[in-house]
């Protein structure tokens, strides 16, 4: 890029993807952000000199497939699969993957949901349906299109377990139900940007040395 666009972009205002279905990370009331990835950008735009534009997306693979213009910033689970189009910067958080399932298994874990015949059912694309697909259950995985479609489709009564992140399982309260108290994963979230602006990471991973050191 020549020296003309370079000056262009910094001039005009860093958009941030926001992913609506990560609670533990965004919420939204009214036309008010608020959440960690707010405080983050917040942080990342005033150290950049530059407005913010949020952009909300409804998950994770909505944001992927806007990348690489249509978006400037966005918060994403760490994945090695991505770097070919996506820079991340140090880990700021980890989200716990577990699942939701029928009240009649509350009391069970997830290595009894992995080790039994029961059928999973997962998101394609998301950042835990990775990691659930490594750990080769003994039942099926049926595979939605999005985590609300998964939702849906376990609400309609389709498999035994539904996989996803505490937060958003959590997020209505669905009555015959139970979160089950352990995870069958751990994800490390990140600031991400397109490969293309890596020089960015530095500059963000300084932000967030200095937000855990405040």
């Amino acid at each position: 890029m020549g020296l003309t666009g370079m000056k262009e972009r910094a001039g005009r205002a860093v958009r941030v993807a926001l992913n609506m279905n990560n609670p533990a990370l965004v919420q939204r009331t009214g036309d008010r952000y608020s959440g960690m990835a707010i405080q983050i950008a917040g942080r990342i735009g005033a150290e950049m000199g530059r407005p913010l534009v949020f952009v909300e997306h409804p998950n994770a693979q909505s944001v992927l497939q806007a990348e690489p213009d249509g978006w400037d910033i966005a918060f994403l689970a760490m994945d090695p699969s991505r770097t070919d189009r996506l820079a991340f910067s140090d880990p700021y958080y980890s989200v716990e993957a577990t699942f939701l399932v029928r009240d009649g298994l509350e009391h069970w874990s997830c290595d009894d949901i992995l080790r039994g015949s029961h059928m999973i059912i997962s998101a394609t694309g998301a950042a835990y349906q990775a990691r659930l697909s490594t750990l080769a259950p003994k039942g099926p995985i049926v595979l939605a299109t999005s985590p609300h479609e998964a939702r849906e489709r376990f609400l309609s009564g389709e498999g035994h377990a539904l996989a996803g992140i505490r937060e958003t399982l959590e997020a209505p309260k669905i009555a015959g139900t139970h979160i089950l108290s352990d995870s069958f994963a751990c994800i490390q979230q990140a600031v991400a940007v397109p490969v293309r602006d890596s020089a960015q990471i530095a500059l963000i991973n300084k932000v967030l040395l200095r937000r855990g050191t405040s």
